[in-house]
């Protein structure tokens, strides 16, 4: 489903954007306290299906170093790979920048591949770019009615990963039961819709600072998923509410939807000194949960 985003005014995407940019930065002053914790009933998905296979990034397409794919709609999307897969099928880890960043930020401020190798989780680690580059804009993921501007050019985001998971598993040794993705801001909020609308593929995700933002919530079958939320946010609040032009459910109507509509395992996590930025012990609380799936 694409689902429609009402167009605002240039000053109140101006506004968004300023806010919004820092989704991918990370903060350095934050507690190692949570709390807040709420589970509903457990459950979890797996399968197949097929698409173009990946590519290697062109010149000039994508950044040095990335890997590319050409979607069926022709547009190059370009991402990041860390393998740390060993001599066993791996699980397959997505993580997905915010409104305003990238993939190369993301792998810097999360140090995710630290906190696998910890808990001895040989993933192959891919970290994908939204689209907005090509245009001179910010970088932005449609995961329903945020975030301009890939909301605004109808951007199958859900496709997208649909013919990645595919090329991804022709080109490494993939578990397949095991494909999750976390995502902090826009890219959880991606995640929540990939997990809504993709659940025949994805088993398992991680919400940091997002919220649920389609209008249903239809999976097949039901997948585990950890939100993480501070109570100092403002760009998407616990509360929920406008913020900058977009209206927000509050976390725990997130978690709740979400929860109903999977009849899987959600867990909420939440704490009074974490803001909106990527906090330093989200990446464990991530890491812990998958390492349990």
């Amino acid at each position: 489903m694409k689902a429609p985003m009402r167009r605002t005014t240039p000053l109140v995407i101006t506004a968004v954007l300023m806010a919004l940019s820092g989704c991918a930065a990370t903060n350095n002053n934050v507690s190692n306290n949570t709390a807040g914790t709420t589970t509903a009933p457990a459950v979890t998905t797996t399968v197949a299906s097929s698409a173009p296979v990946t590519q290697p990034a062109s010149a000039g397409l994508v950044p040095p170093g990335f890997s590319s794919i050409t979607t069926t709609d022709g547009q190059v999307r370009s991402y990041l790979v860390s393998d740390l897969s060993g001599d066993e099928p791996a699980p397959l880890l997505f993580v997905l920048h915010g409104f305003g960043g990238n993939a190369q930020a993301m792998n810097s401020s999360t140090n995710i591949e630290n906190s696998l190798d910890a808990y001895d989780l040989d993933a192959v680690v891919v970290y994908p770019n939204g689209t907005g580059a090509e245009q001179g804009l910010p970088q932005s993921w449609n995961a329903g009615t945020c975030c301009p501007f890939a909301t605004f050019e109808f951007v199958d985001d859900v496709a997208f990963f649909d013919e990645l998971i595919t090329g991804l598993i022709a080109q490494y040794d993939i578990d397949t039961t095991r494909v999750w993705v976390v995502g902090h801001s826009n890219g959880g909020m991606m995640a929540y819709r990939l997990a809504c609308e993709l659940s025949t593929r994805i088993t398992a995700i991680g919400v940091a600072a997002g919220a649920l933002v389609i209008e249903t919530c239809t999976p097949s079958r039901p997948v585990s998923a950890l939100h993480v939320h501070g109570e100092l946010d403002t760009v998407v609040p616990l509360a929920g509410g406008n913020s900058l032009g977009i209206v927000f459910p509050s976390t725990q109507l997130s978690v709740e939807t979400f929860s109903r509509a999977n009849n899987g395992n959600i867990k909420l996590v939440t704490d009074a000194k974490w803001t909106h930025d990527w906090q330093p012990e989200w990446s464990g609380l991530f890491t812990k949960f998958l390492a349990s799936k």
